[in-house]
């Protein structure tokens, strides 16, 4: 049985100094894969995916689109910051360097606005069997769209919700959580606080406790996994974004951000001291090793949390022994906003065979290609991020993972361009705001100091690249336009 690790947080935070700065964006699995479909064909296209569950997933049925329409495929699978230079550099130089690409939802607004990837709209409303009214209108929005139009279609859409260990709910004596919102009631923050203050310590079966565990690595993870608690707190990043007038002005030391970020302080208390290196399968895999009782994460951890490393295909102590639960909310019966990220697949504009990579990205996102990949378990590889209702409704498929109800709650909740917006110099952006999160969690500065100091950076980069004032023309990005336009290409 794993032991919990008695080093203390000082002593951890002393040896580790600046711990923050060994995060690493991506996965650990690998560098670079380069797979091929088996069959001989004469039409191959070039596809550029990054080391996420889905990917895996997808390498193992793509022989089923070959099958199928006889357009061979040659995956490059790269880790997530090479895989972001590859394409700038091919953007840059104009190189055909791919033809069908993995894009994240926050670089979509620089690629569409640098022409660097096409608009899907004239494929969509050419091609019914497209079927885009099938696709959560809330994932559409959080990964597909800007400025009207969508540029990618989703291949892994992640919400995030929460898992908490059943037997150590029991013998503390707290009712289970709820698995949908309809059973929520009183379920808020300040309830989830009072059970991880009851349960921190606990010792059961040889094992003592930590209440939860956190991302805390800078600059990227640990934005990830805070910003779903300052988003159901209320914060958000600017005067208005994504609604019209755009006003980029930062409101990052607004008091609802300072009460999420006290908060976060405690989560990492009740925390292994270690977590302030955490990346985002850390926390998963810390959870599967058995001595964590709740914590919240990105929803593909419903299933990954089965493993005891990160897809070892090794059973973890934690299988039956753990359920998911729907978020909670601020106030009793509240508003909720749920993060809402993920991979969706995008055509260059350079490629030169814009057809077959249409006929490729539409299957791979469609309920056949999305349906396949759901049901590989192959060395503990399995895939359960849907962006379709029918997806979620399949009965096959719901027999599998018993968790898409809860799942589906959470997306339909999502806005990722809330959480975490996708402003045109949001890398940027993450970069300050990971920096000082990191620093509030080790007490180097003050959750005053780390949100002021952010706001101030904040300013400067906004200004810096003349986006206070914003003179450029806005565009209303609501849900309701999203779904406007969904309705206009399927008619």
């Amino acid at each position: 049985m794993y032991r919990r690790n008695l080093l203390s947080r000082r002593d951890f935070l002393r040896i580790s100094g600046a711990a923050g700065a060994l995060a690493v964006s991506g996965l650990p699995m690998f560098n670079r894969i380069v797979a091929r479909s088996k069959a001989q064909t004469e039409r191959t296209i070039k596809v550029l995916t990054v080391g996420d569950p889905w990917d895996l997933a997808l390498q193992n049925v793509v022989d089923q689109f070959t099958e199928l329409t006889g357009i061979g495929v040659e995956i490059e699978s790269l880790g997530y910051v090479a895989l972001q230079a590859r394409l700038i550099n091919s953007f840059l130089t104009q190189t055909a360097d791919a033809d069908v690409i993995a894009v994240d939802q926050m670089w979509i607004s620089q690629y569409a606005d640098n022409g660097w990837i096409r608009s899907l709209d004239d494929y969509i409303a050419a091609d019914s069997d497209s079927a885009i009214d099938d696709f959560l209108p809330e994932v559409l929005h959080s990964l597909s769209t800007w400025r009207g139009k969508i540029w990618t279609l989703p291949v892994g859409a992640y919400a995030q919700g929460i898992m908490y260990r059943t037997d150590v709910f029991e013998a503390a004596g707290i009712d289970p959580l709820p698995a949908s919102t309809a059973e929520a009631g009183d379920w808020t923050w300040e309830r989830y606080f009072e059970i991880l203050e009851q349960v921190n310590g606990m010792e059961m079966d040889g094992t003592t406790f930590f209440a939860t565990t956190v991302i805390g690595a800078q600059p990227v993870p640990v934005v990830h996994m805070y910003t779903q608690l300052a988003a159901s707190y209320g914060a958000r990043w600017f005067t208005q974004f994504p609604n019209a007038p755009w006003d980029f002005t930062p409101t990052m030391n607004s008091p609802e951000n300072l009460a999420a970020l006290q908060d976060w302080k405690r989560l990492y208390d009740w925390s292994p001291p270690e977590s302030i290196n955490y990346l985002w399968f850390d926390a998963g895999t810390r959870f599967s090793q058995g001595d964590i009782a709740m914590f919240y994460h990105w929803t593909p951890y419903f299933y990954l949390v089965n493993n005891e490393g990160y897809l070892t295909g090794t059973p973890s102590p934690v299988v039956d022994k753990f359920r998911t639960a729907v978020l909670p909310t601020k106030t009793a019966g509240g508003d909720q906003v749920v993060s809402l990220g993920g991979w969706a697949l995008g055509m260059p504009s350079t490629s030169a065979n814009q057809d077959d990579a249409w006929q490729f990205l539409k299957w791979a996102t469609g309920t056949e290609g999305q349906k396949a990949m759901g049901k590989v378990n192959v060395a503990g590889y399995q895939f359960a991020d849907f962006s379709r209702l029918s997806l979620y409704q399949d009965e096959e498929l719901r027999e599998i993972y018993p968790f898409l109800d809860t799942q589906l709650e959470m997306m339909r909740l999502g806005n990722g361009k809330v959480v975490r917006p996708p402003a045109p110099i949001y890398t940027s952006l993450e970069g300050v705001y990971g920096l000082q999160l990191n620093q509030a969690m080790t007490g180097a500065v003050t959750p005053e100091v780390a949100l002021e100091t952010t706001q101030t950076l904040f300013s400067n980069i906004l200004s810096g690249n003349q986006m206070i004032p914003y003179n450029i023309d806005s565009f209303d990005d609501t849900l309701e336009n999203t779904q406007a336009l969904i309705a206009s290409l399927q008619a």
